[in-house]
């Protein structure tokens, strides 16, 4: 009997068998290696897509944040210098890092630094960002205002005025626009065209302090003190927080003479804004007018504090203190008004009629000319300079500039005074012509009558 032991064929199968297994697990492998590369490329792509998306996002919400920055509500920001330049500024150069540098956004970042600059008084730099942004997106009104804004502030005042018509023009509702519009109406005396302006941005925002405070002012150039003061209380009603309304209130109702009440709205804006230098100041001569010397003495002093580049506390201090007869002191202080700032005429007639009354002609004198060199038709100076080239025993250069004076002024008996103090030493003849001249500009005088009275009869 055979047995067939099939061993070596069984050894073969079994090594076909297992080479089987080892390729059909290569391939497993295989496919398990490219199906994990497959599936980690899908993630990483996943990946990526997710945070382009992310950064686009971010992108576009800086871009609206800024947006909303330049554009914010006029109640919140009303003119061009209110609005938050900075935080646009900074959000859209952040936009642009990340890839938007689109016409619209490049466009919108000039502007907005534009504006950044125009805030930090650097005109040179805002007009050049303001062209920049020209060339990135074209004429709009936003840009236009901002142009008129730039050209009222250099004093150009023909091309502000063409600058805000152009921009009302493209957008006759754009409220910053009619605003500051409204602003250089006033600045050309045009109260009407200001009332217009102002009237039509009521219609738009009625509830804006801003709003009813410029049209106090306009109301008030034009004559309209009672409505004025109507507009400047509803200024005032709508802002409990701002002080300008309440300095405009004040200065109105001391006008008028209504101190005490004038007093009121200075102490209000004092007490909102306690280092506002106009509303000490405007404290100040609302306490003198009610007989607080020491007080308005005090606002005074610390208004000058406060604006060291402005004469104008100074010189009320001078007039105080000239007032309560303390000459001295307030010639110092005159000289110190007229070193911060020595254009005005009316400083220089201050300072020379304290000297005058201190018997310093000669200094008066200089002192007259000066006003004179800075406002050459100030009948007060040539008054003044007559009076004290009298003193100066200057005859013939005093009647001239006394004579200039009652020319420029014929309504001012003084020079005409003067005059006739000087003709008396001519004869009683000249004498009786110049007091009778004085009766002509100033019927009933009593120094006149009693100059005529004491002259002897012919």
């Amino acid at each position: 009997m055979r047995f067939f032991f099939p061993a070596r064929k069984t050894s073969q199968s079994c090594r076909r068998s297992d080479t089987a297994r080892s390729a059909t697990s290569g391939a497993h492998a295989r496919r398990n290696v490219l199906g994990f590369a497959l599936a980690s490329s899908t993630l990483i792509g996943i990946g990526t897509v997710a945070y382009s998306v992310h950064m686009s996002q971010h992108a576009e919400a800086l871009i609206e944040g800024a947006r909303a920055r330049l554009e914010a509500p006029f109640v919140q920001a009303p003119g061009v210098d209110r609005v938050q330049a900075s935080s646009a500024v900074a959000a859209l150069e952040e936009a642009v890092e990340m890839g938007r540098n689109e016409n619209e956004v490049r466009g919108l970042l000039h502007y907005a630094r534009a504006l950044e600059d125009l805030q930090r008084g650097d005109l040179i730099l805002a007009e050049g960002e303001l062209e920049s942004a020209n060339r990135f997106v074209g004429e709009n009104a936003d840009l236009l205002v901002l142009a008129a804004a730039l050209s009222r502030g250099r004093l150009l005042e023909t091309d502000a005025q063409q600058e805000i018509a152009r921009a009302l023009t493209l957008e006759p509702d754009h409220t910053r626009g009619l605003l500051l519009a409204a602003d250089i109406a006033l600045d050309a005396e045009d109260s009407d065209l200001a009332r217009a302006h102002l009237t039509h941005l009521a219609s738009l925002v009625p509830d804006s302090s801003t709003v009813h405070n410029r049209l106090g002012l306009a109301l008030e150039s034009d004559g309209d003190l009672e409505a004025a003061e109507r507009e400047l209380r509803d200024a005032v009603r709508l802002d409990r927080q701002g002080h300008d309304a309440l300095i405009n209130l004040g200065r109105l109702l001391r006008s008028a003479n209504r101190h005490r009440e004038a007093l009121d709205a200075f102490e209000a804006a004092v007490t909102r804004a306690a280092s506002d230098p106009d509303a000490l100041f405007g404290r100040g001569l609302a306490r003198a007018a009610n007989g607080d010397v020491q007080g308005a003495e005090a606002d005074f002093r610390r208004a000058a504090e406060l604006a060291p580049n402005d004469a104008e506390p100074l010189l009320a201090l001078g007039d105080l203190q000239r007032d309560l007869g303390s000459v001295q002191e307030a010639v110092t202080t005159y000289r110190v008004a007229i070193d911060r700032e020595d254009a005005d005429a009316a400083s220089w007639l201050k300072l020379g009629n304290s000297l005058a009354l201190l018997e310093d002609y000669e200094a008066a004198t200089h002192a007259f000319e000066a006003a004179i060199r800075r406002a050459p038709e100030l009948s007060a100076a040539y008054n003044g300079l007559g009076a004290s080239l009298m003193h100066r025993d200057q005859r013939d250069e005093a009647i001239s500039a006394l004579e200039r004076a009652a020319s420029l002024d014929p309504t001012d008996p003084n020079p005409l005074m003067n005059l006739a103090l000087m003709s008396e030493a001519e004869g009683p003849l000249d004498a009786q012509r110049a007091w009778e001249r004085v009766l002509t500009v100033w019927p009933n005088s009593p120094i006149a009558t009693r100059r005529l009275a004491r002259l002897p009869r012919g």
